[in-house]
């Protein structure tokens, strides 16, 4: 499921029981069972503490006497899931350039900042060389008439 996707189907209008397909609900739950399970993607205990009950509100069990989660909650939710899945890209990129699997090597949430201002970096210099050029500008040409 793409980011933004996910962003679309994160918040349920405030006091609503959201109305999402039963399936978007399901990956929505898988994903985010992922993102705790993942001992690679560290969270503060506070983030994840939030993220944890927001799983077990989104689990068939939960009881309607569960505290409803607040807008900020999904928009918690929508922020750390949108940094996860682009973690799992960069992790699943570098696994490639290594030629492993995407869990045979270390690659933490730092590594992931790292990989992401490094991929930033590149797309500014590759703009720019796309908007200039190396080569100096011809010289005027000297003529005598």
């Amino acid at each position: 499921m793409s980011a933004s996707l996910f962003l679309k189907i994160a918040a349920p209008p405030e006091g609503a029981v959201p109305a999402t397909p039963a399936g978007a609900a399901d990956e929505r739950s898988k994903l985010l069972r992922s993102l705790l399970a993942d001992t690679e993607w560290s969270c503060e205990p506070p983030v994840r503490e939030r993220l944890r009950a927001l799983m077990r509100h989104l689990s068939p069990t939960a009881t309607r006497i569960d505290a409803a989660p607040c807008e900020g909650d999904w928009t918690l939710l929508a922020h750390e899931l949108e940094r996860y899945l682009d973690f799992r890209r960069l992790r699943h990129l570098e696994a490639r350039l290594r030629g492993c699997g995407d869990t045979d090597f270390r690659f933490t949430r730092d590594d992931w900042e790292t990989a992401r201002q490094t991929e930033m970096a590149l797309g500014l210099h590759l703009r720019r060389v796309r908007e200039a050029s190396y080569v100096p500008p011809a010289a005027d040409r000297f003529r005598i008439h």
